[in-house]
């Protein structure tokens, strides 16, 4: 097993907004959770904790929820909502 996964993280509009990037690549230990990057990236970045509630999160393109497990070269998306109609 790798000491290390690296995934990346795409955030998309105003999520990008909140970060000052719209990419991220972060190393991470085997068997990470969605829920621990998550928890890292609220931590680095606290204009994007400040719309937590409001924030959904794919992993290669699927929703996925909090407790899912990480492999070596997941996209991660981070999606806001947008205004408009």
């Amino acid at each position: 097993m790798p000491d290390m996964i690296n995934v990346v993280v795409k955030l998309l509009g105003p999520a990008a907004d909140a970060v000052g990037q719209d990419t991220l690549e972060y190393g991470l230990t085997p068997e990470a959770m969605l829920g621990s990057l998550v928890a890292l990236l609220y931590a680095k970045y606290p204009r994007l904790a400040t719309g937590a509630n409001s924030l959904r999160f794919a992993v290669n393109e699927e929703y996925a929820d909090l407790s899912t497990v990480l492999a070596d070269g997941d996209e991660i998306a981070v999606i806001a909502p947008v205004a408009g109609g």
